[in-house]
């Protein structure tokens, strides 16, 4: 009796795995027949949109929004603004769960996409998920078409960095550098791992590397500054928060009054910036 239902079972598992593959092929048919596939123009037409997105990314995250979506409509395989859509959901709009999504969607429409890998690694090292993030950097580092590894290979040296793991943050932030020497943010991130360790002079003079190849960042010099002051050199410092001044744009007017408040402490504060000093202060 046994035996026989186990026959039967096995007899209806293979009928209903039958009709399953029967189903899907009726399925695939009417997909088949069904989905429209973009025309050529369609498709020049979707670039077009594309264009223009990433044209108005930087100053109108609503309008590059708008042409990303006309993009799709025209062409719903264009990986790249599926891509560039998630790059706007993650940084301008902050809706970081939507951004995962496309980000996911980008890499399903087009394999191996290195750009879409190290940002989707961003947005999950941000969530604390840095170990998820790793996985995808490596993946990056594999590929030898990526024009800038550079940025996966620091932002693997700072995820390693977050875990505790100061060695290969260290091996990945110089291998970066290295790379790149002018990859500034690599120098900020080699410093911080450098003051955990303890080491105030090599991570001081990764902030003046900092500063010296961003030399229009105003921060750099800021933070050039405080770390000088926190090794005790004052005129360094002095000189480190009056470049922070100078460089300082009117977007960076915070950046700007704490190093004006930095230089006033030292009694170092230039008669020449006095006259930048706005009206409000």
């Amino acid at each position: 009796m046994q035996h026989t239902e186990l026959a039967t079972y096995s007899t209806h598992r293979v009928v209903f795995r039958e009709g399953a593959y029967v189903c899907l092929g009726v399925g695939l048919l009417c997909l088949l027949a069904c989905t429209h596939l973009p025309t050529p123009r369609e498709k020049e037409g979707a670039l077009v949109h594309y264009d223009l997105g990433i044209y108005a990314q930087q100053t109108n995250p609503q309008a590059a929004l708008y042409e990303f979506n006309q993009a799709l409509a025209l062409d719903p395989q264009l990986a790249e603004a599926t891509h560039a859509k998630a790059v706007l959901f993650h940084l301008s709009f902050r809706r970081v769960g939507e951004a995962e999504a496309l980000y996911r969607g980008a890499l399903r429409q087009k394999e191996g996409y290195s750009e879409a890998k190290v940002n989707l690694g961003s947005l999950l090292a941000e969530q604390g998920r840095h170990t998820e993030a790793i996985a995808l950097y490596e993946e990056v580092l594999d590929d030898l078409l990526y024009p800038t590894p550079y940025l996966a290979r620091a932002n693997l040296g700072w995820a390693y960095f977050q875990l505790g793991n100061f060695e290969l943050a260290q091996a990945n932030l110089l291998g970066a550098l290295a790379q790149n020497a002018s990859f500034c943010l690599a120098y900020f991130m080699l410093s911080s791992v450098y003051k955990a360790q303890g080491n105030l002079s090599a991570a001081c003079e990764r902030l003046g590397m900092f500063a010296k190849h961003c030399p229009e960042h105003a921060d750099a010099h800021r933070q050039y500054g405080v770390c000088l002051l926190e090794k005790e050199d004052a005129q360094k410092a002095a000189e480190a928060f009056a470049s922070c001044v100078d460089k300082a744009t009117d977007a960076q007017e915070a950046i700007q009054r704490s190093c004006r408040q930095s230089l006033e402490a030292l009694g170092k504060m230039p008669l020449a910036t006095e006259a930048f000093i706005s009206v409000e202060e």
